[in-house]
């Protein structure tokens, strides 16, 4: 069992906050149930670079949370859902200011992410059905 060395700082909201959506995908799996993605292998069709391993993992990190509430449906082969807690949707105000925030900054963002040499490469996949979804409401 994983033990942490620092001990978790949660004396400000901003903390808090950022333990919850700490990890890469956890914004953009909450994005996707909120639109009604809720199977697992849906959701890893609109994260192609995220591994089922890693999604699984946030996902079950989300879950333990108690953002998200998993359904599982006694067939065969099993069945497994997701949606978001009612905590959960008052998150999404966030995501979405974040997803914003992203677009409106998005010339000067992707040049300097460019000159990042971590950067092997810009996926825009992950986003597109974000941005589909955004201005279809529009």
């Amino acid at each position: 069992m994983y033990e942490r060395k620092i001990p978790l700082t949660i004396d400000c909201g901003l903390h808090l906050t950022r333990e919850i959506l700490n990890g890469k995908w956890k914004p953009a799996i909450l994005n996707a149930i909120s639109m009604n993605i809720k199977r697992p292998s849906e959701i890893g069709r609109t994260l192609p670079d995220a591994t089922r391993r890693v999604l699984s993992a946030q996902l079950k990190e989300l879950e333990e949370h108690g953002i998200i509430e998993k359904k599982i449906y006694p067939q065969l082969p099993p069945k497994v859902e997701y949606s978001l807690s009612e905590i959960g949707w008052s998150l999404m105000p966030i995501i979405d200011a974040m997803n914003i925030w992203g677009d409106q900054n998005r010339d000067f963002l992707e040049k300097v992410i460019a000159k990042d040499p971590k950067i092997t490469k810009m996926s825009k996949s992950p986003c597109e059905l974000i941005r589909r979804e955004t201005s279809d409401e529009k």
